[in-house]
């Protein structure tokens, strides 16, 4: 098996099973890495070999990808080129196809949220300007309270300050 048999055969695998963002994501990796190691000095066939089958590879990118279960995506369509250098592939952002998994793990529940959405940040922003609203509220609240006792706090320590002698002891 070649190279451009290898990516094929990936992509085949992964197409329609997982979103077109990690066919390209992945295609474009392993591409990368071929080529890598061929220049690095190694033969095409030894990277093959190592890499192994991309149907179990693929298997294992679906087992891996959030959302990847529900099978529901649009075959992957992309160009004939595979990872050369040559740009056939964009590199695209991952997580923006993931809203929320749940996967039964012996007995447990895992949920995956996608945290770079905008109203996770808004929430995120909005809960520090909470915590730092909360500490100068009690800042400003045990400072109301402290300052009007500030003269008979003065007073008491003017009073011991001469029972117990005064400033000529």
């Amino acid at each position: 098996m070649n190279k451009n048999e290898f990516l094929e055969g990936l992509r085949e695998a992964l197409s329609g099973n997982v979103p077109p963002a990690v066919v390209q994501e992945q295609l474009q990796y392993y591409g990368d890495y071929i080529r890598t190691e061929v220049q690095n000095g190694r033969s095409e066939e030894e990277v093959m070999a190592e890499l192994g089958d991309p149907r179990l590879i693929a298997r294992t990118i679906e087992d891996t990808t959030p959302g990847a279960e529900d099978g529901a995506y649009e075959p992957y369509h992309g160009g004939s080129r595979f990872g050369n250098g040559g740009g056939a592939y964009k590199q695209s952002g991952s997580g923006s196809y993931s809203q929320e998994r749940q996967e039964s793990n012996s007995g447990g529940s895992i949920h995956f949220y996608d945290l770079n959405k905008w109203y996770w940040k808004l929430l995120g922003i909005v809960l520090v300007f909470g915590f730092f609203w909360v500490v100068i509220t009690l800042v400003t609240g045990l400072l109301s309270l402290v300052v009007p006792m500030l003269p008979v706090i003065g007073l008491v320590l003017l009073v011991m300050w001469f029972v117990r002698g005064g400033p000529g002891k």
